[in-house]
C-alpha cells in the first residue's frame, strides 16, 4: 500500500478532496493536511486585519505541521494540490529522504497566488497541470523539473444524478444557471447576455458576486452564496441549462481557462452544459451531440433560446454528455495516471527513513 501525504483543501466538494478520495479508492493510504484547518476562514473586517497581520506566522505553523506529519507518517509520496503556502525549505527537507514530490496544479497562472509558490515549484519532481499552456508559460520564468498535462475531472462520489425533491425545485429551478466565483470577464459576459435577453430567468451562485459585481442588470440574478457539495449537484440538475464560462486571462498566464472542473462536473451529474467553444473542450465532447457551445454573446443568447424551446433535444444531449464523461473523465482516472507516472519513475528507488529537521523560511 502506497502511503501518500496529501496537502489541500478538504471541504466537501473541493477538487483536492476529490483527488485524495480517489487515491484512497485506488488503494493508497492517504493522510490529509487540510488548508482550512490551518488558515481560519473569517468574514468580519477586523478579523481579516488580524489574520493579515499574523499571516506569515500561520504559514510557518502550516509548514511545521507538514514536516511533523511527514516525520510520523513516513510517506512514500508527497502530494500537494496547488500548494500556495508550502515553503521551498519544507520540500527540500522532505526530498532529502528520497521522497518524490508531486503537485497537481489547477490554475492558469503560477504568479498570481502569493510569493511562496514560484519559489517552491522548482522543487517538485513532477507538476501535473490542468492547462495545456501552463508549463510553457511558467518555464519561461522559472526552471521546472518535469510537467504532465492532466485535466480536471469529476468526483464519482459526488457528481452523479440525484432525485430532486420539492425544496430543490423551489430553491434551484431556473432556465439558466451559472455556478462559479466572480471575475470581471464572467460579469461582463453575463451583463451583455441580460442586455440581449432582459427577461431571462438566470440564476448566479458563487463567491464574491454580491461584493464585486457592479452590474445593475445582474442584481436580480445574483443569489450571493456559493453552492458546494450536493447542493451544487442539485442546482445543476434543477437548471434547464448550465453555463460553463471560463475565468479570463490573469497575470502570468498566456491564456484564460479552456476547461474547468465544471466542464466535467456538469455532464457527470447529468446536467445540460452550454460551454464556451474552444479546442480543448471540443476534444472532450462532440458539440451538438454531447454538449452545446457558444463563442459570442449573441450566439449564447440564440443557443439559450433554441434549447429552452427544444427540451427533448436538450435532454438527449445531456444524456449523451453524461455517457461521454462517465467514467472516462473521473478523478479516479486522473489519479491513476499520476500513480502510473510515479511507478514508472520512482518505484525502483530506495529511500531513507524520514527523520526531517523542522525548518521555517
Amino acid at each position: 500500500m502506497l502511503r501518500i501525504l496529501f496537502v489541500g483543501e478538504n471541504w466537501h466538494g473541493s477538487n483536492a478532496r476529490a483527488c485524495s478520495e480517489a487515491l484512497r479508492r485506488l488503494g493508497c493510504d492517504v493522510l490529509d493536511i487540510d488548508l482550512q484547518s490551518s488558515f481560519p476562514q473569517v468574514n468580519l473586517f477586523t478579523s481579516r486585519i488580524v489574520r493579515r497581520v499574523f499571516w506569515s506566522r500561520l504559514v510557518d505553523e502550516f509548514n511545521i505541521q507538514i514536516l511533523k506529519a511527514a516525520e510520523s507518517f513516513c510517506p512514500d509520496v508527497f502530494f500537494a494540490y496547488k500548494g500556495n503556502w508550502i515553503h521551498r525549505s519544507t520540500l527540500k527537507s522532505i526530498k532529502r529522504h528520497e521522497i518524490p514530490l508531486y503537485n497537481y496544479y489547477p490554475d492558469t497562472s503560477a504568479f498570481a497566488h502569493g510569493k511562496w509558490l514560484p519559489l517552491s515549484l522548482p522543487e517538485y519532481d513532477c507538476i501535473f497541470h490542468t492547462k495545456p499552456f501552463w508549463y510553457d508559460d511558467v518555464s519561461k520564468q522559472i526552471k521546472l523539473k518535469s510537467g504532465v498535462f492532466l485535466p480536471h475531472g469529476y468526483n464519482p462520489g459526488l457528481h452523479r444524478p440525484l432525485e430532486l425533491d420539492e425544496r430543490d425545485i423551489s430553491e434551484y429551478r431556473c432556465d439558466v444557471s451559472f455556478i462559479a466565483s466572480h471575475t470581471q470577464y464572467k460579469e461582463q459576459l453575463l451583463d451583455r447576455l441580460i442586455s440581449l435577453r432582459p427577461d431571462l430567468n438566470l440564476c448566479i451562485w458563487g463567491n464574491r458576486w454580491k461584493d464585486s459585481s457592479e452590474s445593475s442588470k445582474l442584481r436580480r440574478c445574483i443569489k450571493g452564496f456559493p453552492l458546494i457539495g450536493e447542493r451544487f449537484v442539485r442546482a445543476i440538475l434543477a437548471a434547464r441549462i448550465n453555463l460553463a464560462i471560463m475565468s479570463g486571462v490573469v497575470r502570468g498566464a498566456s491564456s484564460g481557462d479552456l476547461t474547468t472542473s465544471r466542464s466535467y462536473a456538469i455532464p457527470a451529474a447529468g446536467g445540460f452544459m452550454l460551454h464556451e467553444r474552444n479546442s480543448e473542450v471540443l476534444d472532450l465532447y462532440h458539440e451538438g451531440k454531447e454538449i452545446a457551445c457558444f463563442e459570442s454573446v449573441e450566439e449564447l443568447a440564440d443557443k439559450i433560446d433554441y434549447y429552452l424551446a427544444h427540451p427533448a433535444e436538450r435532454e438527449k444531449v445531456a444524456r449523451a454528455g453524461h455517457l461521454r464523461c462517465v467514467p472516462a473523465y473521473s478523478y479516479d482516472n486522473r489519479m491513476a495516471k499520476i500513480l502510473r507516472w510515479h511507478f514508472e519513475h520512482w518505484a525502483h528507488k530506495e529511500r531513507d527513513v524520514f527523520l526531517p529537521k523542522v525548518e521555517v523560511s
